[in-house]
């Protein structure tokens, strides 16, 4: 998409699971179904929040016994996985409250959104396509085969370029060290967000160099932020 409007366009890309969707019931209780189905123990939901982030062939790496990690082994639980989500990935999903008004006002104020998750590229716009169908986002972007996953900036610096404005122009806005690290990485302005699926101490350490508790005080800072970039 190109924009010919005499302002210089900035934008502001989303991480989704933990920050635009809480997702993580969904995601547990698909994998421990396939734990489950394979004779493995489940894990407790809310141990999947230090776990997720990096992809789910990473993620099958961490929940699965060591004596079962092979490549056979971590290539059948995650189509089984991936299979399974989707039929479950809406299920127990839902917006963060706030999310919705945020982005409206995003939207409203000419900023470019665009989304980029480590989730695979199909369930990703999925998930964006029924969560915020009245949202025009610029460009949804999840794992793609050849483009190296979050926290390498490849993807994101793509979509900067997309969206015809310069790294140093773009907010990246997520809930974990992994987008946090993307951000810095791609030469962005990161900011980390509270309701998600990291403590505030996983994301200081990180480097974040803005923390917001509620969706409404991004505002704020896409202000403060892209104004100094003009």
């Amino acid at each position: 998409m190109h924009y010919q409007n005499t302002v210089t366009p900035k934008a502001v890309i989303f991480d989704l699971d933990g920050t635009l969707i809480d997702s993580i019931a969904d995601i547990a209780d698909c994998s421990n179904a396939v734990l489950s189905n394979n004779g493995f123990p489940t894990i407790p939901v809310e141990q999947f929040r230090e776990l997720v982030g990096d992809g789910f062939t990473n993620l099958t790496r961490k929940i699965l016994p060591e004596s079962a990690l092979t490549a056979d082994r971590i290539a059948q639980f995650t189509a089984e996985y991936r299979s399974l989500y989707r039929e479950r990935w809406k299920h127990k999903t839902t917006v963060y409250d706030g999310v919705h008004d945020l982005l409206f006002s995003l939207q409203s104020s000419g900023v470019i959104l665009a989304v980029l998750s480590n989730k695979r590229d199909e369930a990703t716009k999925l998930c964006v396509s029924w969560f915020f169908p009245e949202i025009r986002f610029v460009e949804v972007r999840g794992e793609r085969d050849g483009t190296p996953i979050k926290p390498a900036p490849d993807a994101a610096l793509a979509i900067a370029e997309s969206c015809q404005v310069t790294p140093s122009q773009c907010i990246f806005v997520g809930d974990s060290e992994i987008d946090i690290q993307t951000g810095l990485r791609a030469g962005m302005t990161p900011v980390g967000v509270l309701w998600g699926f990291r403590p505030r101490a996983v994301l200081e350490a990180a480097g974040a160099p803005h923390l917001i508790t509620k969706p409404s005080q991004l505002l704020s800072i896409v202000e403060r932020t892209l104004q100094a970039t003009t």
